[in-house]
Parts: C-alpha cells; structure tokens; sequence
C-alpha cells in the first residue's frame, strides 16, 4: 500500500524525498511528482501549486494512476496534507509542527476530519484553518485565532475533500513559517496567477522595483527551506497506521 503527501512547492517534500530509498520521478501531470520507499511502506510525494483546487488535482492523479496498478503495494492507502502554513496562536513559533485534528474550509465553512497521528516527536495538535489566500498580516490571523484554529494554510481543504470522496483516510501535518504578528513583505495574493499558482516572474518583477523588500524575501526564502526541513524529519519519524480507524468524515 502507498501513502500520498501533497503540498503546495516541491521544495517541501523534498526533505523527506531524500530519505526514501529507490527515489525516481512519476510521470504525472503535475509540477512535481515522485516516489520512494521509507522503512517498507511506499510513499508518493506530490506537489502541483497553492490553493485546493490544485491540490486536490494531485489526488485525483494518484488515485488515477494507483487504480490502474495490479500491485497491492501501489494501491493508495491514505493521503496526507503536508507543507507549510502560519501560526494562529503566540506560543507557536517558527519551525513548530501542527498536527491537525480538524480541517476547516473559510470559503464554505465545511469541515474534514484527521487521523491521528503516532509520532513521538514534538508537535502541537488542534484545528487548522484552510483558505484560498494567503493569510498574510497580522489583523486577519488574528482573527482567524478567534474560532480557536492554531494555524492556518491553503491547501488541505482541497485534499480532505477529494480523499473523503475517494473513502480513504486523511491527516494533515503542518509546519510554520510565520508567527501570529508577522506581516509578509508583500502581498503575495497579487503574485498569483489566474490558475492559483505563484509567479515568480510578479516576484522578482515586484523585488526589482522594491529593492528595499529583497532581504526580507531572502530570510523568508531561508525559513522556508529550514521549515521545510524540520517537516521533513517529523515526517519520517510518524507511523502511519491507518488500517484500525474509521475513515474521516465530511460535516457540513
């Protein structure tokens, strides 16, 4: 059986990708798409922009290309929504791991049940706030802290939902970037493209008539790859085991 993790930028699977054992790319339509082996359980890795509509498009492609495999071991067994997000509380900080028991959607208020999970590292747990922008000062997560949320992200709705249609098993592990009372060097909903993605072409368009912005952007660039690892080791250090619970449900 395989375990798909999705998240938004390949660099934040990459990590745990270079732990697996016999890594080679997949030949989906995606932006990034490969597969390894971590201690006798296959793992999918893919990434195909921000947003849940993108994401949920990496679901629909494994599930494609695992349902036409004879193989048990490539059938999927579960999917795990993964990558970065913001802190929704002030005793989290940078590099802090968000385990969720919850997804909630902002757009439409639906919520998607986690799985557990068995890790004995350190982790905060609790319920994530999933939206299809970037939460990105201060005053908006703070607000979003209101309904109780430790963190907030962009992606997971779109997994959760796609996975619960598809009746498997669902967690999401998050890891933080920015704090509560950070505000993002720019606005980063005005860098995407119609599809969702971000253009770097509009970043480095924006940085080159903002130069003062261009430290931040490269601390940012810094964290990210630093959060990216530490998510990568809470990974490799979880035991999924999904076989013993009911799958997650879907609330309106």
């Amino acid at each position: 059986m395989a375990i798909l993790f999705v998240a938004s930028e390949a660099f934040e699977l990459k990590p745990l990708g270079q732990r697996l054992t016999g890594c080679r790319p997949l030949k989906w339509p995606l932006d990034y798409a490969e597969e390894g082996v971590w201690e006798g359980r296959r793992f999918l890795l893919a990434a195909n922009g921000a947003g849940p509509k993108l994401a949920s498009r990496c679901v629909e492609v494994a599930l494609r290309a695992t349902s036409m495999a004879e193989l048990s071991a490539s059938k999927l067994e579960a999917v795990v929504s993964t990558g970065l997000c913001g802190a929704l509380e002030a005793a989290i900080h940078e590099r802090d791991i968000l385990v969720a028991s919850k997804i909630l959607a902002t757009d439409d208020g639906k919520e998607f049940e986690c799985r557990p999970v068995d890790c004995g590292a350190s982790h905060t747990q609790g319920f994530i706030v999933s939206a299809n922008h970037v939460a990105g000062n201060s005053a908006e997560k703070k607000k979003l802290a209101e309904t109780g949320a430790i963190g907030v992200e962009m992606e997971a709705a779109g997994v959760a939902q796609r996975t619960a249609a598809a009746g498997l098993p669902f967690c999401c592990i998050k890891v933080v970037t920015d704090i509560l009372d950070e505000e993002f060097v720019m606005d980063f909903n005005k860098m995407r493209t119609t599809d969702g993605r971000f253009s770097r072409g509009k970043i480095v368009s924006y940085a080159l008539t903002h130069p003062g912005i261009m430290p931040r952007l490269f601390q940012l660039k810094r964290r990210s790859e630093d959060a990216a690892d530490a998510l990568g080791a809470f990974l490799a250090s979880c035991r999924f085991q999904f076989s013993e619970s009911p799958a997650g449900d879907q609330r309106q």
